[in-house]
């Protein structure tokens, strides 16, 4: 049985690995970004990689999750979302939480029809089933 009364950080990395994502290191002052998912065969940008490598070619190539431990995420956390993707020039991000109100899914595509930026609402109930795959 899974505690969803442990650490924030604990559920964070919980969610964001879920997701087959890379948790930030950086839990206080992350900037709104909780991990990121790079794309299959890339990886992240280290200080081993040489200029001209395939792997450090796609390093940029990244989208963010946001994870909230909450029961309904609304439409200020889905608007702060759509500021770090829009400060991180990112086209594509995902948000976890357990549940998400109509107005946050409204938000979502408002944001994809105004920009054509996608934010991909992922319930913890998903992650558990592995339903997500599907919505990625």
């Amino acid at each position: 049985m899974i505690d969803w009364t442990a650490s924030p950080f604990e559920f964070e990395n919980w969610a964001v690995i879920g997701l087959g994502g890379i948790p930030n290191k950086v839990q206080v002052g992350d900037m709104g970004i909780d991990g990121r998912i790079f794309p299959v065969g890339t990886k992240p940008y280290d200080a081993t990689s040489k200029k001209g490598d395939t792997a450090s070619m796609f390093a940029g190539d990244w989208f963010p999750i946001q994870v909230k431990q909450m029961d309904k995420v609304g439409r200020p956390d889905i608007y702060q979302f759509e500021a770090v993707m829009t400060r991180e020039e990112r086209q594509r991000g995902f948000f976890v939480a357990f549940g998400f109100s109509s107005d946050a899914e409204r938000e979502c595509a408002a944001f994809h029809k105004k920009t054509g930026r996608i934010i991909k609402l992922i319930t913890v109930q998903e992650i558990l089933d592995e339903q997500h795959v599907q919505k990625m």
